[in-house]
């Protein structure tokens, strides 16, 4: 255990270092998903994560020592499937926590038709770039992480313990239950739409992943209303569950819109569902699993006083698992408190 708190720390520590290397022109977000902030009020599946994004378009920030190494692989990335490319515009760190339960979280037995506990604390370091012409851009992000860490466990159980709720009982079958490292890469190529317009914007991306999520897709986005801040630092259909740090939009100036999108993804690995090196209780194997995932969210952003922004999203995802009690729809809703420094 005290190693686990100490690489939290350090985690910690190289967040808070970063955040305070420069603040002008950059947002600080704070961000919570729920499955009981949706319609449906349901306690499984991705059932909740909070996170803390800081995003910044300064030129000091970059030198973060995360960023420095997610720029690396950038470099390795970008430079073989587009040109004009040059600094990011933008690039954001977000530290956080999600995590997944079954339906029946009472009993500590394992139901091996339902989807097994898993939990992720990460750190992700994301970049936003734009081609030269500004009618398409990338955006890129790079987590590093631990698996099967307590601190979901420990963070569920109190809540529901302070609402009255029932306790989750099977977190000790988690997957890589006592911790294990993860890691992911993602890259997305945003092309914008010639019918967009000052009050509607409209694009598609083309993203993919390599790591604890192993997928490539594509993606519709939309955006109507008052809109002042930057295309390339507004990416909803990058959201991993909880991970937003692609996703944090930047207050230009008052903002007042409606926004919502859908995707196509073909998955070929979930480690929340497969597990990883480890050997897990429970573990879901690949012909488990649906290959071919859709997505849909609808999202509401509203500016208040000296920057401050609020929003929701409503977002539904096809099942996961094809047969058994875990063949059902995902659907969660999501918060996000940002603060342009």
């Amino acid at each position: 255990m005290h190693h686990q708190l100490l690489a939290l720390f350090l985690v910690a520590g190289v967040f808070t270092s970063a955040v305070h290397a420069e603040s002008s022109g950059s947002v600080l977000a704070l961000s919570t998903d729920n499955d009981l902030f949706a319609p449906t009020q349901t306690d499984r599946d991705y059932t909740a994560g909070v996170a803390l994004t800081y995003s910044s378009g300064g030129p000091h920030f970059l030198n973060n020592p995360v960023s420095r190494m997610s720029q690396a692989l950038d470099g390795i990335v970008l430079p073989g499937v587009g040109g004009g490319i040059e600094e990011p515009q933008s690039t954001a760190l977000e530290f956080g926590v999600y995590g997944f339960t079954p339906e029946e979280i009472k009993a500590s037995e394992i139901d091996r038709s339902d989807r097994p506990y898993s939990s992720l604390v990460y750190l992700s370091s994301s970049h936003s770039y734009q081609t030269l012409g500004g009618s398409s851009g990338w955006t890129t992000s790079m987590t590093i992480g631990v698996l099967g860490l307590d601190v979901f466990k420990s963070s569920q159980n109190a809540i529901h313990k302070v609402i009255g709720s029932d306790r989750a009982r099977g977190w000790g079958h988690q997957i890589s239950n006592g911790g294990e490292p993860t890691f992911r890469y993602s890259a997305a190529y945003h092309q914008y739409l010639n019918a967009s317009e000052p009050d509607q914007k409209f694009k598609v991306t083309y993203f993919g992943s390599v790591g604890y999520l192993t997928e490539f897709g594509a993606a519709l986005v939309f955006r109507g209303g008052l809109i002042s801040s930057p295309d390339n630092r507004f990416n909803p259909e990058l959201m991993a569950y909880g991970e937003r740090a692609p996703g944090v939009s930047a207050p230009g100036g008052r903002e007042n819109y409606f926004w919502g999108g859908m995707s196509v993804k073909a998955r070929a690995y979930n480690a929340f569902l497969q597990g990883q090196f480890r050997d897990s209780d429970h573990e879901l194997g690949a012909n488990d699993l649906n290959i071919l995932l859709a997505e849909a969210w609808a999202g509401y952003t509203h500016g208040f006083w000296s920057g401050t922004e609020l929003s929701y999203v409503l977002r539904v995802q096809s099942s996961e698992i094809k047969g058994g009690t875990g063949n059902r729809t995902l659907a969660w809703g999501g918060l996000v408190l940002s603060k342009r420094l």
